[in-house]
């Protein structure tokens, strides 16, 4: 028998017996006392918070996918702004290291000679330059230590974001479980109509 078709009569008896199980009184009676915490642990939830109006629930739900949007927003700038500023403390050390190398190689009669063995360094230093001028750098090189500084501010804060959108992002979790459980214990036959038109 193909490995395709076994998995599939196996698939077809899953089913079969997740039907059969389903139909079981025994079955019934877990899904009701399940289905009664779920409605009482709404309720607390409800009531510990104070919503008393479905609105106010989706107006929160809302809220906090404005504030997760505005926080994902401002991690992704974040991001990009560390990544630049790691660029640009790349370039000035690379530009600062290789700089006396490169005053040594422009001053040599025999350009050719010096630069064999240090070619690497000069490309480096020259790719380092062409950088430092794109990035609006001029004669006056930014101060390696203030850029570090301000690279360790910026990861503290993208840290502090991160772990505010993760706390936004499970407290998003938790107000839609509570609207759906409303949802389907407000309207339990929408479940079963959608089920029918399968």
């Amino acid at each position: 028998m193909p490995n395709g078709m076994r998995s599939g009569v196996s698939l077809l008896i899953d089913i079969e017996n997740c039907i059969k199980t389903q139909q079981s009184a025994g079955h019934e009676r877990w899904a009701k006392i399940e289905n009664l915490k779920r409605a009482v642990r709404t309720m607390v939830f409800l009531d510990q918070h104070g919503f008393s109006r479905y609105t106010d629930l989706e107006k929160k739900i809302t809220e906090l996918q404005d504030s997760n949007g505005q926080t994902a927003a401002t991690l992704k700038a974040s991001e990009r702004c560390l990544s630049d500023l790691a660029l640009l403390i790349k370039y000035t050390a690379t530009y600062k290291e290789l700089k006396p190398l490169y005053s040594e190689y422009k001053k040599s009669r025999d350009k050719e000679k010096y630069l064999r063995g240090r070619e690497r360094e000069i490309i480096l230093f020259e790719a380092s330059a062409r950088a430092l001028k794109a990035a609006g750098v001029g004669d006056k090189l930014p101060d390696l230590a203030k850029l570090r500084a301000e690279y360790s501010r910026l990861t503290k804060e993208k840290n502090r974001l991160c772990a505010e959108y993760g706390s936004l992002k499970k407290c998003m979790q938790k107000y839609d479980a509570v609207k759906q459980n409303i949802d389907s214990i407000l309207s339990p036959n929408r479940g079963q109509e959608q089920d029918k038109a399968l």
